[in-house]
């Protein structure tokens, strides 16, 4: 016969290991966290909140965004990184998880602390140039700069942001001399192209429609594998003959190492169920210029994050580009 203090050791042990389950079968039973690495009030903002909000429905429990800008995203990233691996606090991120990894010598956390969990969602950047430059796609705008002495000035959002990526490609592919100024933000380059101040600008869809309509820039192309929805008679680069300006303003859900997979199993089923589902999802997030189609879950996002640090990596080697 067991002795009575060894069945109850027993039955703690038993109870303990069953609770990691239990409470895995049963999450969410509280309010998730959704880490967002930028202030607030901007398009990556509104996209996250809608994003937020579609997840909560699915999975019945409140989704809350919470801002931790600084660094480059850093800040929050990492804080995420460090938090408990429980499915309630997670990393909403975008093309900054491939490009500081790439561009910084230290990162505040290491390789494989954050774990993809999946895609949200995806928009390619629209080339644009000022009002006066005579050129409307592409061959155009490569004749107009070699026929520059210096070439073109291309704006960006700073050192390392989805425009200095553009621009690489642009002067690779266009075989053209390209003089980059960084700015702050893309609202800023953007600023400076309607100023005049610079010749070319790539951005996502959201910060360059407005001015597109009004005459104020003009579209040559956008960057993606397909044509934007809002700009249908706008072709691609690869369209235009240069498939090798390719880029895209993504973004996706990270949680920390050692989350249970059932907990991201879950997360990820419940996101995707949203994007193919939720008709006012779907309509706010192409009337931002984000494609609707969806890419998939854990696994095909984890192999897009790989091929994007091998391409991107070969534009920062070649091009010298660093951040510290």
């Amino acid at each position: 016969m067991i002795p009575n203090i060894t069945r109850r050791a027993a039955l703690t042990l038993l109870a303990a290991a069953a609770a990691p389950a239990f409470a895995q079968t049963h999450w969410p039973q509280k309010p998730i966290r959704f880490i967002l690495p930028f202030s607030a009030g901007g398009p990556g903002d509104i996209t996250t909140r809608l994003l937020a909000q579609a997840l909560g429905k699915q999975l019945k429990q409140t989704v809350i965004v919470e801002n931790k800008p600084g660094a480059g995203g850093l800040i929050g990233s990492a804080y995420v990184a460090k938090s408990a691996p429980d499915g309630y606090t997670l990393l909403i991120a975008g093309n900054g998880m491939v490009s500081n990894a790439l561009l910084r010598a230290k990162m505040p956390y290491a390789p494989g602390d954050l774990v993809p969990v999946v895609s949200t969602n995806t928009a390619p950047s629209v080339l644009v140039v000022r009002s006066g430059i005579a050129a409307k796609n592409l061959k155009e705008l490569q004749a107009y700069a070699r026929s520059q002495p210096g070439g073109i000035t291309f704006g960006t959002a700073g050192t390392g942001s989805t425009g200095h990526f553009v621009a690489e490609m642009v002067k690779t592919s266009l075989d053209v001399p390209v003089t980059l100024v960084h700015y702050k933000s893309g609202a800023e380059d953007v600023a400076a192209s309607l100023g005049g101040q610079i010749d070319v600008v790539s951005e996502a869809a959201v910060g360059i429609l407005t001015y597109a309509r009004a005459g104020r820039v003009v579209v040559l192309a956008v960057t993606g594998d397909k044509r934007l929805p809002l700009l249908p008679d706008t072709a691609t680069t690869a369209e235009q003959g240069f498939p090798g300006i390719r880029m895209h303003h993504w973004g996706g859900i990270f949680a920390p190492r050692d989350t249970p997979t059932s907990v991201m199993d879950r997360i990820s089923a419940a996101m995707l169920t949203a994007l193919k589902t939720d008709q006012t999802l779907r309509a706010q997030l192409e009337a931002n210029g984000y494609y609707t189609t969806v890419s998939g879950g854990r696994a095909e996002f984890e192999q897009f994050l790989l091929a994007e640090r091998q391409r991107l990596g070969k534009i920062v080697k070649d091009s010298q580009m660093t951040l510290d």
